[in-house]
């Protein structure tokens, strides 16, 4: 009594308790304790529209570190959380607890039994990663979610997750065999099916474990009559707890905790049923003038055995197409349909699954309802059409402005043949209240994904909310459906629970709550005694209030800095770490706090105030600083966050008010120091190997002494190129740059470089001409890539004229200083108008600097003049391949072609902003045998690699470091930094694409 007297007299919330809470754990586990303000900021949202900061979290390594959680949460009454990957869309994975993430150590697979199909994991596996796991047995783990590639095995057994193909195999709930729990008071319990026997002896137990199994006996029993009426009658019901699996089943409380949402126990391990892989695929994708029209063929569509039926709508498509990296995926549509159903047959065999296209094909009643059908065959262009499918949530965030599709009616599963007249009645519902809506999902089981568009700051909006959830929730019940369909009840569904199920079940489960968790620590005000208000805790309300910011960057597209921040709907795809680039930092470490998604949430505390010190705190700049600037989740991030804009703006403004270090400014001004490295060449190229130097450039500038900084040329590309005109005829002569097109920003001819200047050149020829724009890396350290460029241009009938030489401002812009960058690129964009204006391509060598003027100086100069440059300049393989596309080149005639393989590595920022298509077709005018690999960031990104050793290095282990030792040829890089960080860290010489072209010339 003295201590529980103790404990009530403590403010549980109080930063000392939380800090004598963190040290006394931090003194007892083997996992990472972290209670400190940015880490509960970090943990504090899911991917709802919810946000409520944590007690604290916790990262386990070991059974006994949860143990250590539980004793001292039950000790002290202190909430507890477990959580996945931090995808959930209904906010059960937020809560005042202490939340406890599985992801970064106990993801391990325990046991596997191929030949009896079914295996042992701990919670915090990825089921990508499980699947790549299975793959050489041909088995896989069903559920198949959108979030599938970051999404943990313990969060989808907990939230009951089902997916795309569940019309063939069910939810997780019906893979789960077994699972080992821990209750609230730290007892550990094996969960799994009993005969007879082992269920009567369980209810004879005088302990927690008896209290449990005879309470839920007694309710099944009971009330059998009552679930068989009041639970939906639709497959994918996951609201409440699953009573329902009692009823005329085998006693198996796993079936209880899965779909609990971490509301009744934790789960330390899971045994899952699995399937074979279906040797044949194959899709077709039905188009339709109207939704309703998709909606009426659906149960049609059901009755050929379909493995999944997919909706996507013409928003989606719409904005799909404006995606860069989805757009590529979209080739298949046909006109422009209101809906487009995706509609997948299987087999064992190719004519087991042609069995099922054909009926349907042949069905009467589905082709008057469909304008067009597009088969896809191929098993890369399904997994396109399944990738654009995914994106659905992220897709629909690129919408601009501060109304956004919201996720809280979205979840419901109709009874298919009454999808026809529910979505319709939905719209309606809307429509009254001047709200628009998009849709996507799983038309084959009744459960589509409809989202109003909503701005959530605006009170009038907020009670639009509140009418429409409730509106909706009858409409749910007058078709016989269920309010959560696979996305879970959490704190925006969990209020209606009582009106759904009724009385007496609301009450069952609550006394099945009451037996698990007696004090109600599990995650409270989850599926019972849940907040009755969903405007309660939400991420955006009306009293958000966002702190003004003058930026250097023109964030007007984005509704603002905060806007772009607020493009990020925590869905998590900067998570994945099997594919891709997103998020190297994140695939590096595994810790939320190097995720795009962490970022993001921590700049928008910063910049509403729950940061202290604000946006310059050192708190956000240590969560920024492991960002590469890849800008693959520009690309990746299926709501197009671009953190790398983010960070340099971040940068300027913390510059602003700490001061500019002397390291940024070291690498920032590289440009300048460049010329004098060339001059000193000799001398300095010795030096930078020697450990005494490399010792102080670590003290001084954060060079990590592990690393040799690039040598510099003996001769600069200008000096080759001045050597190499003074052999030419005399009818070519010198002129001064051509005419700018603002002459007041237009840079003098000496001032454009100094000694380095290099003047657009005419030929007396009638040869097309070309203007080389060459970066700094080229022009003072690898002079040989421009060589080679300059020669396999003329090779190919161009007359090559040169770009008088200046820096475009990349390592301003990566180091933070923009105005300084806003200068160069002001006079850099006055300088190639004039090529613009004459109708001469420019092209350049080096992605990153290329990427600049594409991408960065659009929103650094906005303007007219911008996007006409931005759009005018290319990387030199982007040019090529267009011209070849258009027939002005025949590559046979220039190249010889060989047998040796070429493996392609893409930079980071030419992935994102230009794509590697042309690098890869240009590679195939010299080799037969072309293959990009899915290597993601090297991990150097410029500056990044020479400070921050340890995770670069890890970056490029994960896939390209063991890809280019095995590779036997070439290997490409068109990145200057991509090429040093594959020779340190393989002692493998990688090549500009030029270069090996080059050597091709016959």
């Amino acid at each position: 009594c003295h201590t529980s007297e103790m404990v009530m007299d403590v403010d549980t919330q109080s930063p000392e308790f939380l800090e004598h809470i963190a040290k006394e754990l931090n003194g007892k586990l083997q996992g990472e304790v972290r209670f400190d303000k940015r880490s509960r900021a970090l943990y504090a949202t899911d991917a709802s529209l919810y946000e409520i900061e944590p007690l604290g979290v916790v990262l386990p390594k070991t059974i006994d570190d949860i143990k250590q959680v539980v004793e001292l949460a039950n000790h002290h009454q202190l909430p507890l959380l477990p959580r996945g990957g931090g995808t959930s869309l209904a906010g059960q994975a937020v809560g005042k607890a202490i939340v406890l993430d599985f992801t970064k150590y106990m993801d391990k697979v325990l046991e596997f039994n191929p030949s009896q199909q079914w295996i042992k994991v701990q919670p915090g596996v990825i089921r990508d990663n499980l699947n790549e796991f299975l793959k050489p047995h041909q088995l896989q783990f069903t559920p198949d979610v959108s979030t599938t590639n970051r999404a943990a095995v313990g969060g989808i057994v907990a939230n009951n997750s089902a997916g795309t193909r569940s019309i063939k195999y069910g939810k997780a709930v019906d893979q789960v065999i077994a699972m080992t729990v821990m209750l609230s008071d730290g007892s550990i319990l094996e969960l799994k099916e009993l005969d007879t026997k082992a269920l009567q002896q369980k209810l004879e137990l005088e302990t927690i474990e008896g209290i449990i199994y005879k309470t839920v006996f007694q309710l099944t029993q009971t009330h059998q009559d009552e679930i068989k009426t009041r639970f939906p009658k639709v497959m994918r019901r996951v609201g409440g707890y699953n009573l329902d699996e009692f009823v005329d089943k085998p006693f198996n409380l796993a079936k209880l905790v899965s779909g609990s949402e971490g509301t009744l126990a934790i789960i330390l391990d899971v045994t899952l049923r699995l399937y074979p892989v279906p040797r044949h695929k194959c899709m077709a994708l039905l188009h339709f003038h109207s939704l309703r029209d998709a909606f009426r063929a659906t149960p049609f569509i059901n009755e050929h055995g379909p493995s999944a039926v997919e909706t996507l709508d013409d928003v989606l498509l719409e904005l799909g197409s404006q995606n860069p990296s989805l757009a590529a995926l979209m080739t298949w549509v046909i006109d422009k349909p209101a809906a487009v159903l995706i509609v997948e047959f299987d087999g064992e065999t190719e004519e087991a699954m042609l069995a099922g296209l054909h009926g349907m094909q042949a069905d009467t009643r589905i082709k008057g309802l469909s304008y067009a059908t597009h088969l896809a065959m191929s098993s890369k262009e399904q997994a396109d059409i399944l990738e654009l499918r995914k994106a659905g949530l992220g897709i629909y965030y690129t919408i601009k402005g501060d109304a956004k599709p919201i996720a809280f009616i979205e979840d419901a599963a109709i009874p298919p043949e009454h999808l026809a007249d529910y979505i319709p009645e939905v719209i309606e519902v809307c429509k009254k209240l001047d709200v628009k809506v998009v849709m996507y999902g799983h038309a084959s089981v009744g459960v589509i994904h409809v989202r109003p568009i909503l701005d959530l700051k605006k009170a009038e909006d907020l009670e639009k909310f509140k009418r429409i959830s409730q509106e909706t929730f009858l409409l749910v019940k007058k078709y016989g459906g269920s309010w959560s369909g696979e996305h879970g009840d959490g704190l925006v569904r969990s209020y209606q629970n009582k009106a759904l199920f009724g009385e007496t079940l609301y009450q069952a489960f609550k006394d099945v709550k009451q037996a698990f968790d007696p004090k109600n620590l599990m995650n409270p005000g989850k599926i019972v005694d849940a907040q009755e208000d969903i405007t309660e805790n939400l991420r955006y309300g009306k009293n958000y209030k966002p702190i003004p910011l003058k930026t250097v960057f023109d964030f007007s597209a984005d509704g603002g800095f905060l806007g772009a921040i607020e493009m990020c709907s925590g869905v998590g795809a900067c998570r994945k770490t099997t594919s891709g680039t997103m998020c190297p930092s994140f695939m590096a470490t595994r810790d939320e706090d190097h995720s795009t998604r962490g970022r993001a949430n921590i700049l928008r505390e910063a910049m509403t105030g729950g940061i202290p010190g604000g946006l310059t705190s050192k708190e956000v700049y240590d969560v920024l600083d492991l960002c590469l600037e890849c800008k693959a989740c520009k690309a990746e991030c299926p709501s197009q966050v671009d953190m790398a804009k983010l960070k340099y703006e971040f940068l300027q403004q913390y510059y602003d008010a700490h001061g500019t270090p002397l390291q940024a400014k070291a690498f920032a001004y590289s440009y300048l120091t460049s010329p004098l490295g060339r001059i000193f060449a000799p001398i300095v190229n010795k030096m930078l190997p020697l450990k005494p130097f490399r010792w102080v450039l670590e003290k001084t500038l954060g060079v990590d002494k592990r690393r040799v900084m690039p040598t510099y040329a003996q001769q600069s590309f200008e000096q080759w190129y001045r050597n190499r005109r003074k052999g030419e005829e005399s009818s070519t002569r010198r002129i001064m740059p051509l005419p700018s097109h603002r002459d007041d920003q237009m840079i003098p001819a000496v001032e454009d470089s100094s000694q380095y200047a290099l003047a657009p050149q005419t030929t007396t020829t009638n040869k097309p001409k070309i203007a080389l724009f060459a970066d700094t890396w080229t022009m003072f350290h690898e002079p040989n890539v421009g060589i080679a460029a300059t020669e396999v241009l003329e090779a190919l009938g161009y007359s090559v004229e040169h770009v008088p030489y200046g820096c475009c401002g990349r390592t301003l812009i990566s180091k933070g200083l923009l105005r300084e960058a806003k200068t160069l690129a002001q006079k850099n964009i006055s300088k190639l108008r004039a090529y613009v204006d004459h109708q001469i391509p420019v092209v350049g060598l080096e992605p990153s600097c290329v990427s600049a003027f594409q991408d960065d100086y659009r929103d650094l100069v906005p303007g007219e003049t911008t996007e006409k440059v931005s759009k005018h300049i290319k990387m030199i393989d982007q040019f090529l391949a267009k011209e070849w596309t258009r027939g002005k080149l025949e590559p046979t005639t220039t190249f010889n072609k060989t047998s040796t393989p070429i493996m392609l590595h893409g930079h980071c920022q030419q992935r994102a902003i230009m794509g590697t298509k042309a690098t890869q077709a240009v590679l195939s005018w010299v080799s037969q045998d072309v293959k990009e690999i899915d290597s993601g960031c090297c991990g150097m990104a410029g500056s990044f690699g020479y400070s921050h050793y340890e995770v670069s290095m890890q970056s490029g282990e994960r896939r390209l470091f063991p890809a280019v030792k095995e590779h036997q040829g070439e290997v490409a890089a068109c990145g200057f930094s991509c090429r040093h960080q594959i020779h340190d860290g393989t002692k493998k010489q990688a090549k500009h694409v030029v270069e090996i072209m080059q050597e091709a010339l016959k």
